[in-house]
């Protein structure tokens, strides 16, 4: 399948969509916080996915999406953000960042895993 980067502060989060995802069959990688999921980028790991939550402490997620679009090397990685606080101006936001899809918090497992497959 292909390799996910999760980026989210919630640690039950991160276990929880590890543990479907890999079960689906892809490689996950994790990371609490925006500077270590770019740490992460800016190192060996370039996954084909990644997992984006909108609040995450210090940076928030539309900074790393912008980072991500903005260069060359990253930006080809499907993002799909996530966010307890949708709203439709963020899901229309994050499109038009360049974001493949959008899950409200809580989401159903299959929905994520669909979207991955898709993306």
């Amino acid at each position: 399948m292909s390799s996910i980067l999760i980026v989210d502060d919630m640690e039950d989060i991160r276990f929880l969509c590890r543990l479907v995802l890999e079960g689906a069959g892809h490689d996950v990688i994790e990371a609490a916080t925006a500077e270590d999921a770019l740490a992460l980028l800016d190192g060996t790991t370039i996954p084909d996915a990644i997992l984006l939550d909108i609040r995450l402490p210090g940076m928030d997620g539309w900074e790393v999406l912008r980072i991500l679009k903005g260069r060359q090397d990253l930006a080809e990685i499907k993002v799909i953000v996530c966010s307890a606080h949708a709203s439709k101006s963020e899901q229309s936001r994050a499109q038009a960042e360049g974001a493949v899809g959008f899950l409200s918090k809580p989401f159903p497992m299959k929905e994520l895993v669909r979207l991955f497959e898709a993306a």
